[in-house]
């Protein structure tokens, strides 16, 4: 064995007797693995950070959640997306309605059963100014009371739970009418009696946009608006200069059926009309159902229902 062979296997033997070797090794143990859990992470990183980029730009989110909104028009938008003060009335049927108080027509009457055609124009009126106090005026909607409209009806034939419900109001802390305004549609009609007594049969839609108070965007500039549509069946007869309410049926679509009953309608975000679809347990309708104007409601006030495919 040469020289330099016989120190080369000295200097290893005394290595190995080293009392500080296995601390040495440990340490390189130790800084091995830490790189190792480093590598993997910043590898788990980029992947993450790929797929988040892979579900940004494939549209893989909520679905009530616009992407890319400002590449289509709000026509072309998926009916999930939020409505916006743009087009408040985008895919409904009531964007083709007229607006208000003017919607709600009284039929010209002819004398019949011993009443003249100015009395008989007379209960229509007061049958209309129900409807619009209770469902259309401005100052009714953002809470006032139609303290003056609810005293054409006898009191005897209302009980508190459908005197609460005549009334569409919404909490302005929380949602306001946009600016487009109700959207309004249905039918007055009426019969005599022989005794001379005058009935009214009324069904009338209402559709309401209202954007939220606390300001949600869709896209900068633009808030979502929110629609909620309340229809009313509702049979009334003059007697002694009051309307006596008989047969009554109300429902409300995009309501938040959950909400507690304050008074107030409390409408659904796109998020939760979202996850109201996906939850419901009550009745559900389809968007052709809810506007199908031949559709009788179940008799009773409140009705709340989700629709399907808004």
């Amino acid at each position: 064995m040469t020289l330099e062979a016989r120190d080369y296997v000295a200097r290893l033997r005394a290595a190995e007797s080293d009392p500080g070797r296995e601390e040495a090794l440990r340490r390189d143990r130790v800084a091995r693995r830490r790189k190792t859990v480093l590598a993997v992470g910043a590898g788990v990183l980029l992947l993450g950070g790929f797929g988040y980029w892979l579900s940004d730009v494939t549209g893989e989110r909520p679905p009530y959640e616009p992407f890319g909104a400002k590449v289509l028009h709000e026509e072309q938008w998926p009916l999930e997306w939020p409505y916006t003060s743009d087009m408040p009335f985008r895919n409904s049927p009531a964007s083709g309605w007229a607006g208000g108080a003017d919607a709600i027509y009284v039929p010209v009457p002819l004398a019949t059963g011993g009443l003249s055609a100015k009395e008989m124009t007379a209960v229509l009126e007061d049958v209309k100014t129900l409807l619009v106090e209770t469902n259309v005026s401005e100052d009714v909607l953002a809470g006032a009371e139609p303290t003056e409209a609810l005293a054409l009806l006898d009191p005897r034939g209302v009980d508190e739970a459908v005197r609460k419900d005549l009334v569409t109001r919404f909490d302005p802390e929380e949602a306001y009418l946009d600016e487009s305004g109700v959207r309004t549609r249905g039918t007055m009609t009426y019969e005599v009696s022989a005794a001379g007594e005058m009935t009214v049969h009324v069904d009338y839609a209402f559709v309401y946009p209202l954007v939220w108070a606390r300001g949600h965007e869709v896209i900068p500039d633009v808030p979502e608006v929110s629609r909620i549509a309340v229809r009313r069946q509702m049979t009334v007869t003059s007697k002694g200069g009051k309307l006596v309410l008989g047969g009554y049926a109300s429902e409300v679509a995009d309501h938040d059926c959950a909400a507690p009953k304050d008074g107030y309608l409390h409408p659904l975000s796109a998020e939760g009309r979202w996850k109201a679809g996906r939850s419901a347990k009550g009745p559900r309708v389809t968007l052709a159902e809810l506007y199908d104007e031949n559709r009788v409601l179940p008799s009773g006030p409140g009705h709340c229902v989700t629709p399907t495919g808004t």
